[in-house]
């Protein structure tokens, strides 16, 4: 091997070492970037909390009256609240069950929580 092959050699080596060390830091580098740029954008959304007030039942919409009336065959309705939100509560018996059903503003029906024994 002549001295010219050997050199051309060892060149061919550090260009691969020098190749290969700089694809590793372009690889790198946009990790970095990621790292350092993160930042805690969380946002704290605080439910306001729902205070009601009595109301007739003559005063409920017809859509929570049709709803009680179609879905809650049998119930009977005790007491209607307003929301400061403009949502309705209302609260129904039968027999021995006791539940609270939720409508929207629009009178949409929401939730029903579970059912109480009535003592």
């Amino acid at each position: 091997m002549n001295k010219y092959n050997y050199e051309k050699k060892e060149d061919m080596k550090k260009i691969m070492i020098l190749s290969a060390a700089a694809l590793m830091l372009s690889l790198a580098m946009p990790q970095f970037a990621k790292a350092t740029n993160v930042q805690n954008a969380s946002t704290m959304i605080q439910a306001q909390e729902v205070t009601y007030q009595e109301i007739t039942v003559a005063d409920l919409p017809v859509a929570v009256s049709a709803t009680i009336a179609k879905d809650y065959d049998g119930y009977t309705i005790d007491k209607a609240f307003l929301g400061n939100d403009g949502s309705y509560k209302v609260a129904v018996t039968k027999a021995d069950v006791k539940k609270d059903l939720f409508f929207d503003a629009k009178g949409v029906f929401v939730k029903a929580e579970k059912p109480v024994p009535v003592k």
